[in-house]
């Protein structure tokens, strides 16, 4: 990572990518205008916040890593997982060894990043159970139902 430049908003604040300018200027505005801020510290002020939105996140999936990779024995991933959320909580300003915050707990729940997804093993068509083919309908049978659907879309007969 070295080799590439970190992308910058305002020349300033680093950022994760060019797309995230749009939301930190419409940040900025709302505390320059609505918090009545100098442009300065309203600029600084949505940076802030856009780190610590961006650490409740971290935090939320380095704290699932952390759990299934103790859950699944993986002592090293754990430990990784462990001092990449220490570094996450201790940025938002908490102790990571307490219960971490409804912020946090909230962003568990996001299943699309969770660090562990379920897929399947090339072999479990093998040991899935078979069920039985529903018997196929004969001609008669599909003549029959083609007969009552055409009876549903009949008129009424109005008197």
């Amino acid at each position: 990572m070295a080799d590439k430049e970190t992308p910058k908003w305002r020349d300033r604040f680093e950022v994760l990518a060019p797309e995230d300018h749009d939301v930190l200027e419409a940040n900025a505005a709302q505390h320059e205008f609505r918090g009545r801020m100098s442009k300065e510290d309203s600029e600084e002020r949505a940076h802030q916040d856009y780190l610590k939105d961006h650490a409740i996140g971290s935090a939320a999936f380095h704290y699932l890593g952390m759990r299934a990779a103790t859950a699944a024995n993986h002592q090293k991933a754990s430990k990784q997982h462990g001092e990449a959320y220490s570094l996450a909580m201790k940025h938002l300003g908490l102790n990571p060894l307490e219960t971490p915050p409804k912020e946090v707990l909230e962003r568990t729940k996001d299943i699309e990043k969770s660090p562990y997804k379920f897929s399947p093993h090339q072999a479990d068509d093998f040991f899935a159970p078979k069920l039985p083919e529903a018997p196929k309908p004969t001609e008669k049978q599909k003549t029959l139902e083609l007969v009552e659907k055409l009876k549903s879309l009949r008129a009424p007969n109005y008197k």
